[in-house]
């Protein structure tokens, strides 16, 4: 793995883990959050969008509509279940939980179908790292007896293996641009989510006066660390890129410890050294 691919998945997980503290202080706003900022982010990234739609036209066709489709789709299921689950559930147990059924789906499905293989070493990593996440989200007792966290979080889990390797697809078989794949599913989503808006408008500008910080570093952050990502994946096999992207779940159980308040600190932070031993186990496998 180049530094350059590194440093891109680095401040991919800067902004990722910003984004979604961000998304958990307006956990109430659901869905209508989730359809505003995308608005939002389908705006502030158009001039990207649309010079990477420019520059790219001669080489687009119907199978990359179909790719920026699907990519629609699957992030609107994605953002959605996970907003749900910040509204019932800690963020310092949704997300982990989130994040580390990801890369074990990711890696099984990319071997077969992509031809990578993280090797024995990095697949000890991956599951090391996958054990570990969900360690750091193991909830209490208390806690246990509410399912619905967790159930939005393993759906969560899934909808991130499916668009994690479908956009792999757009842009390292498809040779489609991480902004226009990104800007393509922002827009989507938000064209999908616009009968909603229209239909509950006074609760969408509800959301606009009380969560615009939160609005905003979403549009922002969410697109940015995505296409950092992406980016990287076309410097990275996938089934590196991804697992070492959960090195977020550090600095979300601590945000979520010291600035919303939630408990268990430590104990998920011991557990999440194994993200870190984790994620070197997967880039070693690489080599």
């Amino acid at each position: 793995m180049s530094l350059t691919a590194f440093a891109l998945v680095a401040a991919s997980v800067l902004c990722h883990a910003t984004w979604n503290l961000l998304s958990k202080r307006a956990a109430v706003a659901g869905t209508a959050f989730v359809a505003v900022w995308s608005v939002v982010a389908a705006l502030i990234w158009a001039p990207f969008g649309i010079w990477a739609l420019v520059t790219g036209w001669d080489a687009l066709g119907w199978g990359s509509l179909v790719l920026l489709g699907g990519a629609a789709l699957l992030h609107t299921g994605y953002y959605l279940l996970l907003q749900r689950g910040y509204a019932v559930g800690d963020l310092s147990v949704v997300y982990p939980v989130a994040r580390g059924l990801g890369p074990v789906l990711i890696c099984a499905v990319a071997v077969p179908f992509f031809d990578e293989d993280p090797g024995l070493l990095g697949w000890a990593g991956t599951l090391a790292l996958s054990v570990s996440v969900a360690l750091i989200g193991k909830p209490s007792p208390d806690a246990l007896k509410r399912k619905a966290p967790i159930l939005y979080a393993l759906a969560t889990g899934v909808f991130i293996a499916a668009y994690t390797l479908w956009d792999r697809n757009a842009v390292a078989v498809a040779a489609l641009s991480p902004i226009l794949v990104n800007w393509g599913g922002d827009t989507g989503r938000a064209l999908l989510l616009a009968p909603w808006l229209i239909k509950h408008r006074a609760r969408a500008k509800q959301v606009w006066r009380e969560h615009r910080r939160e609005v905003f570093g979403t549009a922002v952050c969410s697109p940015g660390a995505y296409m950092l990502a992406l980016t990287a994946m076309t410097m990275a096999p996938v089934t590196v890129v991804a697992p070492l992207r959960e090195v977020s779940v550090l600095l979300v159980v601590f945000l979520g410890a010291r600035l919303l308040g939630e408990r268990d600190m430590w104990r998920r932070l011991v557990a999440a050294l194994g993200v870190v031993v984790g994620a070197v186990g997967v880039t070693l496998g690489r080599g």
